[in-house]
């Protein structure tokens, strides 16, 4: 049972742990504000979209969303408005209380020293705080993964889970409320069932007492189901597609199947912190200063990482918590392979799995700590005249700097490694100080890995991904479009970020001078020239005509400023699976007095076709601005059949190659 002083020393060590934390995220608050880019604004669309419409929208996500995560993030957007920071809110306030929680699971095992190194391993690592800068749920599910566990283990007690009876044969309240607090938790990570089902499992491994806690454990299972198979299972749409397939094991023979675990366990061990992301390429990772060692360096790190969680796991072992720990852990893992055989759930280091790193981290830092206090005791014992006496249970009796723990844990290291601990003379004197030395050593380069990219961050505060000018294309749009006008988004990859750029986000747009000028000027927004460094001219053809649709734009704003949002039903999407974009005009039982089409970058050499196509059916185009890693907006107007096919064709030829390179 825990005394008061350490339960205050942890809270309090907790505490300073978050705000140390807090603090660095405040020199990191430009990333609160900076415009979304593609691998946030879908999200954000999902988040925003109405009520009417959200259920088909989430059939068609790129991936899962836990419901606790998606209703905190429309929350946020509710009461604060539509804008990036708002929905960033969050990730960037789970990563304090994360500290927090790491400092509280972690104390259980480790002192305060090695408590603080746990937290300060996952949430200042470079690569993670890249991830929890961005609107995405990671930070959030793996702090509701790790609450998850210390709820968890407040009923894990030498007489509990150790005998496998919890407690006598009736309902404990207590416990029913903190199981059912887990399953509110699990509501807020997509992977919480994962957690849910392998400490449910220990709790009804055996004992006499196993229907009182299946009672108990019920909430949270029935929870974590229902939010896995209504809510989630509708999100699955990406196992259909391929970007995962490096993750799963799915179709695989025998062998491969074996070579692909290998292969993960590896990239796991050798990340830093171990498990952190390994896949994603846009993410900022780590790099290993080797020096003249080489690879090398990475296979003796590995082998550390790999040796001291072996020894963490060996002494959580003998612990009722560190079992339900270990037992969390590896069941989880034995979850995401068998949903990775299914094309459920990706397996390996990826950013969907970081919500075991704690975890990994908490048992990685175990074994470092008891072999340190082992090598240290071992270098003591072979020091003239400092070595303590050891009694015939192996308990020291003269060296009180140690606390009796610590010496019950050095006992049972020694049965690994006795010559250590027997052997006296120079020869073990020198073993001692080289396997210190080499632990140190190796601490310092994973610290070095995980720091590694923290410049990159700082350095990437205004970096542009790629349709980070979505929402200036979209209040182009709104300015320029009249009456009668339909807009065109081409690109499959476009659709969501232009409706929530659209449709949603109150944000101003990222360059105001690049914007074309609403009627009578735009102080709030900026003015600025209508084409001009924005973008170039479609053709030499930016008519009169363009002007007049400038101007009808500017008779539809009622507010100077504030352009109307375009309707959905003013608006068609193509390319994908979609109908072709002259086809879908023709369709319309009104036709269009001008045409304004956006095209997504990455995707306008696939779309050439279309747009040739266009023009042969009587669209001229008239002006184009130009949205770097974003698109181009062109309006068009009626003309001829074929009038400037050549001409659009050779404008249109020249974009793709400067889309590409530039998004390189």
């Amino acid at each position: 049972m825990r005394h008061p002083p350490r339960r205050r020393a942890t809270v309090l060590t907790a505490a300073v742990v978050a705000a140390v934390v807090a603090g660095v995220l405040g020199l990191l608050q430009a990333y609160l504000s900076r415009p979304f880019w593609y691998d946030e604004i879908w999200r954000a669309h999902v988040v925003s979209e109405p009520a009417r419409s959200l259920w088909a929208e989430l059939a068609v996500a790129n991936t899962p969303s836990a419901l606790g995560w998606f209703g905190l993030t429309r929350l946020c957007g509710e009461a604060f408005g539509w804008h990036s920071w708002a929905l960033r809110l969050p990730g960037f306030a789970a990563v304090p209380l994360l500290g927090a929680a790491m400092v509280i699971v972690a104390r259980r095992f480790t002192g305060i020293a090695a408590a603080v190194l746990a937290a300060g391993w996952v949430c200042l690592n470079s690569t993670f705080l890249d991830l929890a800068t961005q609107l995405k749920p990671y930070a959030v599910e793996t702090l509701a993964a790790t609450a998850i566990l210390a709820l968890w283990m407040v009923d894990s007690s030498a007489t509990a889970v150790g005998a496998g009876n919890l407690s006598p044969r009736r309902l404990e309240r207590g416990r029913l409320a903190r199981r059912a607090g887990a399953g509110v938790l699990a509501l807020f990570a997509v992977p919480g069932i994962f957690l849910i089902v392998a400490l449910a499992a220990v709790d009804l491994r055996r004992g006499p007492a196993r229907r009182w806690r299946l009672l108990e454990c019920s909430p949270a299972l029935v929870l974590a189901g229902l939010h896995t198979v209504i809510f989630v299972a509708h999100q699955s749409s990406q196992r259909n597609g391929s970007y995962w397939d490096r993750q799963f094991i799915a179709g695989r023979g025998p062998l491969a199947a074996l070579r692909f675990v290998v292969d993960q366990v590896r990239l796991t061990l050798t990340g830093s912190p171990p498990g952190i992301d390994r896949f994603d390429p846009s993410l900022v990772h780590g790099s290993l200063p080797t020096g003249p060692f080489g690879p090398a360096a990475a296979v003796l790190l590995a082998l550390v990482v790999a040796g001291a969680g072996g020894l963490g796991a060996r002494i959580l072992a003998r612990r009722p918590d560190g079992r339900l720990l270990l037992a969390a852990l590896g069941g989880a893992e034995l979850m995401m392979l068998a949903a990775s055989a299914g094309r459920y759930w990706p397996f390996g280091p990826t950013r969907t799995n970081l919500f075991v790193v704690p975890m990994v981290i908490v048992v990685v830092l175990v074994g470092v700590e008891r072999a340190t206090q082992w090598l240290s005791l071992a270098l003591r014992r072979q020091s003239p005249g400092k070595a303590p006496q050891v009694d015939a249970e192996g308990l020291s009796t003269s060296d009180p700097a140690l606390p009796p723990r610590s010496l019950v844990f050095i006992r049972s290291l020694s049965v690994f490694s006795p010559r250590l601990t027997a052997g006296t003379g120079p020869a073990g004197l020198a073993l001692v100080v080289v396997a210190l030395l080499a632990l140190v050593g190796s601490g310092t380069l994973l610290a070095a890995n995980s720091l590694a990219g923290s410049r990159l961050v700082w350095d990437h505060r205004d970096r542009m991904r790629g349709l980070d000018l979505m929402v200036d294309a979209a209040i182009t749009t709104r300015r320029i479009a009249g009456p009668g006008d339909l807009v065109a988004v081409g690109g499959r990859l476009a659709r969501p970020g232009w409706l929530y750029a659209m449709e949603a986000s109150a944000d101003g747009p990222r360059d105001p001078s690049h914007l074309p000028p609403a009627r009578g000027g735009d102080p709030a927004r900026g003015t600025g020239p209508v084409a001009g460094a924005a973008g170039s001219a479609g053709s030499a053809g930016a008519t009169d005509a363009a002007a007049a649709v400038v101007a009808q734009g500017s008779s539809r704003t009622g507010q100077v400023g504030r352009p109307p949002r375009i309707a959905r039903a003013d608006t068609i999407f193509f390319g994908g699976s979609t109908a072709p974009l002259a086809a879908q005009i023709t369709s319309r039982p009104t036709p269009p007095r001008h045409l304004l089409v956006f095209v997504f970058d990455i995707e306008l050499r696939d779309l050439t076709g279309q747009l040739t196509a266009l023009t042969r059916s009587g669209w001229c185009p008239a002006r184009t601005w130009t949205f770097r890693l974003t698109g181009t907006l062109t309006t068009y107007n009626h003309c001829s059949p074929g009038a400037a096919t050549t001409a659009v064709t050779g404008a249109i030829a020249s974009e793709p190659g400067r889309a590409v390179a530039a998004a390189r």
